[in-house]
């Protein structure tokens, strides 16, 4: 004796589903590929005008076209399944736009706020030199001697004890010397080693 594991309510759903049925299942391609014939051209240029982008509006389309291969129970009832695609692919189109446009926003209001102006440091062998350093003896090195910050602010910064944001510095000053050939006096002002 089989025993049916499916619940009556899950039954009856499973019943109405096109999924269950192998020949409305390819009635369900059928009719989807037709809409896509009619629709999809005219579709992509129609969302090229809302999102100026060629490959977006493709690909805002195709996403329309799989929203409506997994609502296809619903939509098949529809008197004019192409215009649900449409609106569909439209507002996914118009969230996009207004993404990008809050996007070019955000970034133009990035551009036009003064930046500080960018260190110039006289010597390129010191660039060059701070740029083969670690990342950590870096900021240490920027924030200390590029920023005038007390050793204190720049461990609290850096999430760290004064000790270990002084041994950093000891440690890039070293091999910055190394690098530059030349010598590093032991003390640093404040220096509690």
């Amino acid at each position: 004796m089989m025993v049916d594991m499916v619940s009556p309510g899950r039954r009856k759903e499973l019943e109405g589903d096109v999924l269950a049925d192998p020949v409305a299942a390819g009635d369900r391609d059928h009719d989807i590929r037709e809409i896509y014939a009619a629709t999809y051209p005219l579709l992509v240029r129609t969302l090229w005008f809302v999102v100026h982008d060629h490959e977006l509006a493709q690909e805002i389309a195709q996403d329309a076209f799989i929203e409506l291969h997994r609502q296809w129970r619903k939509v098949r009832s529809y008197d004019r399944p192409d215009l649900w695609v449409r609106r569909v692919a439209l507002r996914k189109a118009q969230r996009e736009s207004a993404r990008t446009a809050r996007r070019r926003r955000v970034e133009r209001s990035l551009r036009s706020v003064d930046a500080a102006p960018a260190v110039e440091l006289p010597d390129p062998e010191l660039r060059a030199a701070l740029l083969t350093l670690p990342p950590m003896q870096r900021a240490v090195v920027a924030l200390f001697y590029l920023e005038d910050r007390p050793m204190e602010e720049v461990a609290d910064l850096l999430g760290c004890r004064p000790a270990t944001g002084f041994v950093h510095l000891h440690r890039a000053r070293h091999r910055l010397a190394e690098l530059l050939s030349e010598t590093v006096p032991e003390e640093v002002d404040g220096d509690v080693s």
